[in-house]
């Protein structure tokens, strides 16, 4: 089913004339990234990913969504099948770890008719987006005061005052009889998920704690440590790289020429691995970001893999650099 979903999105994205990738181009075998597509429209840039379950989420696919949201400058698209109980409602935005899903009407809804919806139902029911100064507005031309709609309602009159300002949102039930007094869906304000906020903590620490580094990994991290920037490692499997490097200073919300570094590892003694730079190549020609290929000592570089234009660098290069400065030369003079 997924794939089939998959097919439909790519089919509608491609005829709202955004440009689709996917990963598997690379290779033979579907890989479970944290993301089935990526698609671009002038600088807009989406992750996609469906999921057939939207309460059985992967903790580790979750947190490396919002990363590379945030690194990326991107916005996650994410599609939902159904939930615990049931297939997913059409017009509504659901809320998991801080994540909004919709369904794939939905996404079309908003492609083909630029209609989005107004409903976000988080767990416990759904509340409805209103324009608080058009109700004002309405309720005022209608000659109804907020006591009277208070009781037409059967809330209190501070509650008609707090959805009129926008400080609380009302639920489908009481919308609907807003609704029903006003008698104006213009009320129900648009939610535009393809701006959705992500918010999501760098807290390296926490992280390297949960992540089970091998010897060699570990190795990489402690080097990082002795240069003085900091990194982010992403599980196994979420994404097609391993880490992500950055400034201690760096702010991911804030525009930066150089940093972060998308960075594939290979530690096999005799090959590079082709997949992996692969994929740091095309997330440098879509994204327009900086990538690192870390490699073992013992591996030769062949003039075909030069030609990637991926920094390549032995974890014995990276040993010899003592701070912030030497590491970004190195990496600039590894592009050259």
């Amino acid at each position: 089913m997924i794939e089939q979903v998959l097919h439909k999105i790519d089919h509608l994205l491609k005829k709202a004339n955004f440009e689709t990738f996917t990963l598997d181009n690379f290779t033979n075998k579907k890989s479970k990234f944290c993301f089935d597509l990526l698609v671009k429209k002038k600088d807009l840039i989406f992750s996609v990913k469906v999921f057939s379950n939207i309460d059985n989420l992967n903790p580790d696919i979750v947190n490396d969504i919002k990363s590379l949201s945030l690194l990326l400058k991107s916005k996650p698209l994410l599609i939902g099948i159904k939930n615990r109980y049931e297939k997913l409602e059409d017009n509504k935005i659901y809320i998991r770890e801080g994540l909004p899903f919709i369904t794939l009407n939905t996404l079309e809804a908003i492609l083909e008719k630029d209609l989005y919806p107004y409903i976000l139902a988080k767990r416990g029911g759904g509340v409805i987006f209103l324009d608080g100064n058009l109700m004002k507005t309405l309720r005022e031309k209608n000659s109804i005061t907020r006591k009277e709609l208070s009781e037409l309602l059967g809330v209190t009159k501070r509650t008609v005052c707090a959805y009129e300002t926008e400080s609380m949102r009302p639920s489908e039930a009481i919308a609907n009889k807003i609704y029903n007094v006003l008698e104006s869906k213009e009320i129900f304000k648009r939610i535009n998920i393809l701006k959705w906020n992500i918010q999501f903590n760098f807290d390296q620490k926490e992280f390297l704690d949960e992540i089970d580094l091998n010897d060699f990994e570990s190795h990489i991290q402690n080097v990082i440590n002795d240069i003085g920037i900091s990194s982010y490692w992403y599980r196994k499997g979420p994404v097609p790289f391993k880490l992500s490097i950055y400034s201690k200073l760096f702010d991911p919300q804030q525009e930066s020429g150089f940093y972060p570094l998308f960075s594939g590892l290979s530690e096999d003694k005799e090959k590079l691995n082709q997949f992996n730079l692969n994929c740091l190549k095309l997330f440098t020609n879509l994204f327009h970001k900086n990538a690192l290929f870390i490699i073992n000592n013992n591996i030769k570089i062949s003039e075909a893999f030069k030609k990637n234009n991926i920094p390549i660098v032995k974890i014995k290069d990276l040993e010899k650099i003592n701070d912030e400065d030497e590491f970004i030369e190195l990496i600039q003079e590894s592009q050259k």
